[in-house]
């Protein structure tokens, strides 16, 4: 293995050029957001290892890939917990803004997603396009799927960043929420950096590389913890899946394309900048 800064087109680190001070305890440091009263957690310098798509030649296998070390030079800011409701309403109450569920004339928006949320719940039923103009409004941005996976583990090296079994005190899932609908954001508790809900309540857009590519991770409220085949046997961990240190390639053309929007689909923000901490 050897170490390196992740600077493929698709898989670019835009972390590697943000500014967050480095010192001991600069994690703790948090800064609010005054367009939408968003807590942002400084995440600190460092590294952690993924797999990434290895280089393509004539023969080689697609879906191969390689152990690399991802380097963020500097650190960034991190929304301390998914976008809710609330914050989502204050941007269509000074915008005007209407969700592409809303322009196609979906049965289900944010508005109304078929089950009951307060303020204080994470926003869903939002598309990609949704999500990029409420950060252009608050004048931040979505994580780059490097700068999420980083954020989320948190220094930790086992599955999920509380240790390698599913503890019910740190996720919302299927199981316990009886399949319900989403949770008020920060009930659970945080991964050592003060991030709330990285895994479970809703799935959080990520970018690949670019705008034109991007992928869904922290899993959700809809994910049950273990799933059995048609045979029975128990197989896979599906938190566990989405949150495994694997790096996407750019495909702006998917041949399974996923929903423009869904039930339990949600974002959560990065400020690359460095704000005055307090």
């Amino acid at each position: 293995m050897r170490r390196i800064l992740l600077t493929l087109a698709c898989l670019a680190v835009p972390g590697l050029l943000s500014a967050c001070a480095a010192v001991p305890g600069s994690h703790a440091a948090k800064w609010r957001n005054p367009k939408d009263g968003m807590t942002f957690v400084c995440v600190p310098t460092g590294h952690f290892t993924a797999q990434v798509p290895a280089e393509r030649t004539s023969g080689n296998d697609p879906e191969k890939t390689v152990p690399q070390e991802v380097t963020f030079l500097k650190g960034f800011w991190v929304g301390r917990t998914e976008v809710t409701v609330g914050q989502f309403q204050r941007f269509v109450k000074e915008t005007g803004y209407l969700t592409d569920a809303e322009k196609a004339g979906n049965r289900f928006t944010w508005k109304s997603p078929g089950f009951p949320q307060e303020a204080d719940h994470p926003v869903v039923y939002l598309s990609y396009a949704d999500t990029r103009r409420y950060t252009q409004w608050a004048g931040v941005d979505l994580p780059t799927e490097a700068e999420w996976l980083y954020a989320c583990r948190a220094s930790s090296t086992t599955k999920f960043y509380w240790g390698d079994l599913v503890d019910d005190r740190y996720v919302w899932h299927r199981c316990n929420t009886e399949g319900t609908g989403t949770r008020p954001v920060a009930r659970k508790r945080p991964n050592a950096w003060g991030l709330y809900d990285m895994v479970g309540n809703a799935w959080e857009y990520c970018q690949v590389g670019d705008t034109s590519c991007w992928v869904s991770r922290g899993a959700s409220w809809t994910r049950c913890p273990q799933y059995r085949t048609r045979q029975g046997t128990l197989t896979g961990v599906l938190l566990e899946e989405a949150v495994e240190p694997r790096l996407q390639r750019c495909d702006p053309n998917p041949k399974f394309p996923p929903y423009p929007w869904d039930d339990d689909r949600g974002f959560r923000c990065i400020k690359r900048a460095s704000p005055e901490a307090k």
